[in-house]
């Protein structure tokens, strides 16, 4: 498994903690067992998603919120919710990252821990954030920009 895929996957069970336990970033991640035995670079990955996402709750629920017609926020699952949380972190805040890539991810991660149902949920939500809420990552370059300029050839002394 990849550092990065590791790392989300770390990111989401601290952020399932957070919500099962109503437990604070700071202790969900100090007795988080996982993450002091995982890789470094997957640890330091997944702390940083984890506290960017905690640090921007509220936004990112009212969005989550605003995307889920029809569904009481409050009722929504702790898995469900929580790779919902991860995944609006990153395609609001993580610019670096591709929205596919976080999509993708978010998706496989619903598969391996949600429910029947979750994969779709997941994906649906998060792709309409996506759409309405991350532009800079959606909008193509311009084209002046996507053409790399390759260095002029010295003359043969």
């Amino acid at each position: 498994m990849g550092t990065r895929r590791r790392g989300r996957e770390l990111a989401f069970q601290i952020l399932f903690q957070m919500d099962l336990g109503r437990d604070s970033i700071g202790y969900a991640i100090q007795y988080f067992l996982d993450l002091k035995t995982a890789q470094k670079d997957a640890a330091a990955f997944a702390e940083a998603l984890a506290r960017g996402a905690s640090e921007n709750l509220k936004e990112i629920d009212a969005l989550i919120s605003q995307q889920s017609k029809n569904w009481d926020f409050k009722r929504l699952n702790s898995v469900d919710k929580a790779l919902m949380r991860l995944g609006a972190y990153e395609l609001i805040h993580e610019l670096g990252i591709p929205a596919e890539v976080t999509l993708n991810e978010c998706i496989e991660l619903a598969k391996a821990y949600g429910s029947e149902e979750s994969p779709a949920f997941v994906n649906g939500i998060l792709d309409q954030i996506r759409k309405d809420h991350a532009p800079l990552k959606a909008a193509p370059r311009p084209a002046s920009e996507s053409k790399r300029r390759r260095p002029k050839k010295k003359a043969a002394p």
